[in-house]
């Protein structure tokens, strides 16, 4: 018998069988478990959750990045039921752009050789990071030498590039990209995005580009360990004297502090609110920003920002139940092109959000439906330090939206109802 993981409710007899009766997968990604951050932890969530339906679960990815070059990972591995194989890549410094491209490039063309030379009958869940990856899936699949495979949109590229300003929009680079992400559009059994925002993004490009992919594009929530969380975050938590901030209302930021978040306006509110002496800001995380974060805080005497790297996976929940209020954020220009996923870390934890995002955001639209925190807009600093110190005056408040969160992710945003739509997608193949 099967469970759910909230409430311990049993699937009825047969249902995931009858959802997909090959019961098996391939997820392709470059980063995977032991990596701690971004993709590869929230992979990792879902491939788990799968393997405990009773799901047959292969991966294939690269070597980590985050870990250190000195680590030793095997290139074959076995992790919660599920299977692991590395292929070769380069393990420059993530932070690097030029290494991080090399890495994904390498890795990309490893994948291609071991599919040439290691036929792949199973369907494969298949990823934008690294952006070409599915190009691969998409050219064996005319040559009829791979599976079918689901597409899951986590950024939209070559705009993310463009509108952080690595890439011109006339570019020959963008054109051929563009191309390149309709001819996996084409051989995708199913387009997965992650947000309302971006699936009108897809939808308009690909119709700009004279492409339907109405019956092929849908739309799953990003997802976080939440049973996981919401264990933790309710029993003792000792980072409260690990990070020096006993006695004091925590504005958490957890994370990634990357090129397309705000974090520009998260700094210039700590500046503004540098004197209130209940409040700290507690950053813990890397991240192409974090440097200049950190540097912005000792140029300006911030006392009340602290910074520290990620923690275990394990540990998780009790950093996140440490935040009285929790921070996430994405520029103006990439709304639609990234969702930030940390936020459903938060509301499991029963923290309340401030997202300093568009409107248009999906986590501007959630915060606003579900009661479970406070949306401002990117760049809108004071509005930024009003609510916070609104916040933390109120005490009862903030448990009250803490709670509409959490009952968001258990009723609707779930770790467990994001595994029930991938086996269905996966099904549909099969029919």
């Amino acid at each position: 018998m099967v469970y759910h993981s909230q409430g311990f409710q049993p699937y009825s007899e047969g249902v995931l069988a009858k959802r997909w009766a090959n019961g098996q997968i391939l997820i392709l990604c470059q980063l995977f478990y032991p990596e701690l951050v971004s993709t590869g932890q929230t992979l990792t969530e879902l491939a788990e959750q799968m393997a405990s339906c009773g799901i047959d679960v292969e991966v294939l990815c690269g070597p980590p990045t985050v870990l250190g070059r000195e680590s030793k990972v095997p290139s074959r591995m076995e992790h919660e039921g599920i299977r692991i194989r590395r292929v070769w890549g380069t393990r420059f410094p993530k932070l690097s752009l030029l290494g991080r491209i090399v890495n994904q490039v390498t890795f990309t063309m490893s994948v291609f050789l071991h599919f040439l030379f290691h036929r792949c009958k199973r369907p494969i869940l298949v990823l934008t990071n690294p952006p070409f990856l599915a190009v691969v899936c998409a050219v064996l699949r005319v040559l009829r030498l791979g599976p079918p495979f689901l597409y899951l949109i986590f950024d939209v590229y070559p705009d993310t590039a463009v509108r952080l300003g690595l890439l011109k929009e006339k570019a020959l680079l963008c054109r051929v990209w563009d191309r390149l992400n309709l001819f996996v559009y084409d051989h995708a059994s199913s387009i997965i995005v992650i947000g309302r925002c971006m699936e009108d993004v897809i939808r308009q490009k690909t119709a700009k580009m004279g492409r339907d992919v109405n019956g092929r594009l849908q739309r799953v929530h990003v997802w976080c360990d939440d049973a996981a969380i919401t264990a933790a975050s309710s029993s003792s938590n000792g980072f409260a004297q690990k990070f020096n901030v006993s006695n004091k209302v925590v504005v958490g930021y957890f994370g990634n502090m990357g090129r397309f978040h705000d974090i520009e306006t998260i700094m210039a509110a700590a500046e503004g609110m540098k004197d209130t002496d209940n409040i700290v800001f507690l950053f813990a995380g890397e991240g192409h920003k974090k440097k200049w974060a950190m540097d912005y805080a000792r140029r300006n005497g911030l006392a009340n920002c602290r910074f520290h790297t990620y923690v275990a996976r394990e540990d998780l929940g009790h950093l996140l139940a440490l935040a009285d209020i929790g921070l996430v954020s994405l520029l103006e220009q990439q709304v639609g092109l990234s969702v930030p996923s940390k936020a459903f870390g938060l509301m499991a934890a029963a923290v309340p959000v401030v997202a300093v995002v568009p409107k248009e955001c999906e986590i501007a639209r959630i915060i606003v439906e579900q009661e479970c925190g406070v949306w401002v807009g990117p760049g809108d600093k004071d509005s930024l330090i009003h609510h916070l110190r609104e916040l933390a005056a109120n005490r009862r408040g903030l448990q009250t939206m803490g709670m509409n969160g959490q009952r968001a992710i258990r009723e609707k945003y779930s770790l467990e109802k994001a595994c029930i739509r991938y086996v269905e997608l996966l099904a549909a193949i099969e029919e």
